[in-house]
């Protein structure tokens, strides 16, 4: 809302995982359903079978396992592959030099000079290139016959397509093209993966917020406090009786103002939204559809429905086939307290005063000096890359061809050719 965008796909990348949410017209996608313990975790009802079902109300989200602790690892027919396995916390990366002996993407991203070699979170952990860049020659460059630097961004490449599947699986696979969306990245890697997951898929704009290496924390505590109250109602649409409708929506909007009041939220902060969950005669999976604002409006209601399930599935049946409403639901939501203020952001600073690193950005670009800044040294004006942006929390790579500007809010913006 701050920037004005409401259509986004989330990408939060860590140590261990990758996870992408879809967000269209400032509301997340949800499922009730989503499914653990394949190679990757998701909601989507096209993508079954991988795991193990759990049926509970849930963000729709997708994730996989890609993360800067991942080991970079050749398979039995000498072919490269990042993950699942992680290095974790104990021992880490390589270049930690805490016992790690396996290769990670956070060793790949030191060898090819995106991360600072005099240490991360201010300099308190301290890196090893020089053992980075051994593990990598020895365990995954030497065998291929490949240079370190050309096996390290080959790495990098393996692990954007395995993230990239995660992002597909919230957009391309529920019929919607990922280029309409702008990608909000964060997590301890959001800003170094982000511009390339989103040049492989072809958008144009990346948001990183500021204390992106914490975004997730700080979203639990800003987060608004929801409750969801469902009923199952099985009966053909055009059988409903809106008497009994109404006093079920009526009963199911006090149990969810209700599990809200226990929260210390305040009716005045609620918002209910009331849906139906439907599907033709026969089936065995449905689709939430919002209720119309005007009450129980049965062909309204049918026709969204038709229309969900043509975005969602690619077809719809015919006026003559019947709708069978599944259950009701309504959702409360309490908004924030207060809305968070927007930070008072420095003006950006003379950028001929800053240091370059050299840093490789794979076969097209080469190792090219990037320059060396922090956010505050942005400003509004689009600065081209490489650029290396150094924070606490987190290290934000612009590659070359792409540009960032820090907008009044302190998020910057990259936008892609």
């Amino acid at each position: 809302r701050q920037v004005g965008i409401h259509d986004l796909i989330s990408f939060d990348m860590g140590g261990t995982t990758a996870k992408a949410a879809l967000i269209a017209n400032g509301e997340a996608a949800r499922t009730v359903e989503f499914q653990v313990g394949g190679g990757i975790m998701t909601g989507s009802r096209l993508l079954t079978g991988s795991g193990y079902t759990l049926r509970v109300p849930a963000i729709d989200l997708a994730e996989v396992g890609a993360g800067g602790g991942s080991v970079v690892w050749l398979d039995r027919a000498g072919a490269p592959q990042v993950g699942p396995q992680s290095a974790g916390a104990d021992p880490g990366p390589v270049c930690y030099g805490m016992g790690g002996t396996e290769p990670t993407i956070t060793d790949c991203s030191l060898v090819l000079g995106w991360l600072n070699p005099e240490g991360l979170a201010g300099g308190t952990v301290k890196l090893d290139p020089a053992a980075a860049d051994a593990a990598l020659r020895t365990k995954v460059a030497e065998p291929l016959g490949m240079a370190a630097d050309k096996a390290a961004y080959g790495a990098i490449e393996v692990a954007t397509a395995a993230m990239i599947r995660a992002i597909r699986a919230v957009s391309t696979e529920r019929g919607l093209d990922s280029r309409d969306f702008a990608l909000v990245a964060f997590g301890g890697n959001g800003g170094i993966f982000g511009p390339l997951v989103a040049r492989s898929l072809g958008m144009r704009r990346v948001i990183v917020p500021p204390g992106l290496g914490v975004f997730s924390a700080t979203g639990l505590l800003d987060g608004v406090i929801e409750h969801l109250a469902t009923k199952t109602h099985k009966v053909l649409l055009t059988d409903a009786e809106p008497a009994a409708v109404a006093n079920l929506l009526r009963s199911l909007a006090e149990r969810a103002l209700g599990h809200l009041a226990e929260a210390g939220c305040g009716r005045e902060r609620v918002v209910l939204q009331r849906s139906a969950r439907l599907r033709y005669f026969g089936q065995s999976f449905e689709l939430s559809v919002a209720l119309p604002e005007d009450g129980w409006n049965v062909p309204a209601l049918a026709e969204a429905f038709g229309v969900e399930h043509e975005r969602t599935y690619g077809h719809r049946a015919g006026p003559d086939e019947p709708v069978e409403l599944v259950s009701l639901g309504v959702l409360g939501r309490a908004a924030p307290a207060s809305p968070a203020a927007a930070p008072t952001q420095p003006a950006g600073a003379t950028r001929e005063a800053f240091a370059t690193r050299d840093a490789y950005f794979g076969p097209a670009f080469g190792w090219q000096a990037a320059k060396r800044l922090t956010r505050a040294d942005l400003s509004a004006e689009a600065v081209p890359g490489p650029i290396i942006i150094e924070e606490y929390d987190a290290t934000i790579v612009v590659p070359p061809g792409v540009t960032a500007q820090r907008d009044a809010f302190g998020n910057l913006l990259m936008d892609l050719p």
